[in-house]
Parts: C-alpha cells; structure tokens; sequence
C-alpha cells in the first residue's frame, strides 16, 4: 500500500438547510427539496428553473462558503502536490497512487480521507445491494458507493462532513467509516495527492465560478481527470431564471378580467322562426372570464 489520498467534494461548500440545519439567509428548506441523480439533466438543465424558486422568494440564488484558505489547512508530503478533478466522485473509485506516480505499481491507497456532504459508502435502494456483500457481488459501483471499492481493497477510510451536516447522511454507510464533523481546524498528516469533485449535479452553476476560484487555489499541479466529461463553466442560469421570474410577476400583477355580459335583443315575433333556424346551427359561446396563470 502507497500514499495517503485526500478527496474533496465541492457539494461540502453548499450549505443545504434541506439535508442540513436552517439557515435564514440560504432561505427555507423547501427551495431545496431537490431530486439528484448523475445526468445531464440534472447537471446541466435544471438550474435555470431552480434559481428562480429563490428569485421569486426575493433573495438571491445562495452561494457556496468557506471556500477561503481550504487548501492552507493541508501538508502535502510534497513541493508541487498532484490533484485531478472531474464533474463526479465516481471517479475516486478508480484512482491508484500509480495514476499519481506514486510507486509505479502501487495499486491500493494506504488512506482515504473524504471531505464530503455525503459518505459514498452505499446506500440502500429498493433496485440495489442493501449490504457491502450484495454490493461486492454486483460487482459495480458509482458516485454513490465508490468509497467501497477501496474498503475492499483494504484502504482505511475516514469522513468528515461539513458543519452545516452534522448529524451526517439520513442512512448510514453499508461499512464502518470514522467520521468526524468539520471544525475548520488543520489536520497535521500529510497527503500525498488529491481529488477534486464538482458533483454538478448537487452544486449549482452558478457556482462554478468558485469551483474555479478553489481549483486555481490549490498549490500544486491540476489536471482534468483523463477521458472524464467535462462541461465548465455550464452556461449562467440566472438571465434565464430572472426572465422567468419576470413573466410570473408580471402574469401575477394583470387584473382579473370583468365577467363579459350580453343583454338579449327583444324579440321580434315576426322573425320568431328565423331566430329558432338560425339557433340550430350556431355555435354555443360559454360565459367569458378570464384567471391569469400561475
């Protein structure tokens, strides 16, 4: 075994108050009640409609924090560190400190320290493995699991979960991980490399220009995971959601129409038949009014 690997997700940053504790100026929890999942929808598409959730709550769409001085609370056992960095954690799952150049043929990580709003280590699913036995016998893994490919290998894994979760993920992990919760201090072991994750899947676009900010941050070498996909920036959601915001407002503002009546002409006996033929074939108009939309 070979080298001590830090991962970083960047959802760590996005204070959640529906997964975490309430937060007055992030809003209430229900701006948050998303469903996620590892597609472009969800990564690219969805934010436009979301930021205007909080446009039209009258505040702005929340941004990531604590983002200043990260990578200061961290030695490196070398000058010029080496981090990779992708859109998704599933790729931890696969990294070996020879990716890094750490031993040419050293294939299991001595330790893994994940700092993560999530624990990666398994969840249960009515259509997945309930257990770490289930899951080795798939024989797959993803985003949400990957932290067991190396349990399996015999890697010693450790969590810490951002302040704003401290009683952690709703399940617990399938493995036992020492998890402790972020206090801001520095840790004293060295690392030897580092993983960088965006998950824009949980993590807004209109962030992703502190993702940048924290990447350029580090004090080392940073590469873009090779062969990963890779979108970034994602174009800015907020002209769209602040045109949509908009039209609501203004839908919401238009005076509901007055009911439209119509006084019958007297009627002409004379012209008695006529009127009743000429009924059978009109067409029959309801009473108008009008409700704007929501």
């Amino acid at each position: 075994m070979g080298g001590r690997l830090l991962v970083v997700d960047f959802d760590f940053f996005f204070h959640n108050p529906f997964e975490g504790v309430p937060a007055a100026h992030r809003g209430g929890h229900e701006l948050y009640d998303w469903v996620h999942a590892e597609n472009q929808l969800l990564r690219e598409s969805i934010w436009p409609i979301r930021a205007e959730g909080f446009i039209r709550a009258g505040m702005e769409p929340p941004r990531c924090e604590g983002l200043a001085g990260f990578w200061d609370r961290f030695r490196f056992t070398t000058v010029d560190p080496p981090l990779f960095y992708a859109d998704s954690n599933l790729y931890a799952g696969r990294l070996t400190p020879a990716h890094y150049g750490i031993g040419p043929t050293a294939a299991v990580w001595r330790e893994i320290h994940l700092f993560d709003a999530h624990h990666d280590s398994g969840y249960p699913h009515s259509d997945g493995p309930t257990s770490f036995e289930e899951w080795k016998e798939r024989g797959q893994y993803s985003c949400e699991d990957w932290m067991l490919v190396h349990h399996d290998q015999g890697s010693r894994l450790t969590l810490t979960y951002p302040a704003w979760r401290p009683d952690g993920d709703s399940h617990p992990p399938m493995v036992a991980v020492p998890t402790t919760v972020d206090d801001g201090s520095a840790l004293s072991t060295p690392f030897d490399a580092v993983f960088l994750c965006r998950s824009g899947s949980w993590v807004p676009s209109w962030c992703d220009d502190q993702f940048t900010e924290l990447l350029t941050a580090f004090p080392g070498r940073t590469h873009l995971y090779p062969g990963s996909e890779w979108n970034h920036p994602r174009p800015d959601p907020l002209p769209t959601a602040r045109n949509m915001a908009a039209v609501f407002a203004d839908l919401q503002a238009r005076p509901t129409a007055e009911n439209i009546q119509t006084t019958p002409a007297p009627e002409n006996p004379l012209q008695h038949r006529t009127v009743l033929d000429s009924e059978q074939h009109r067409p029959q108009y309801p009473q108008a009014s009008h409700t704007p939309r929501p």
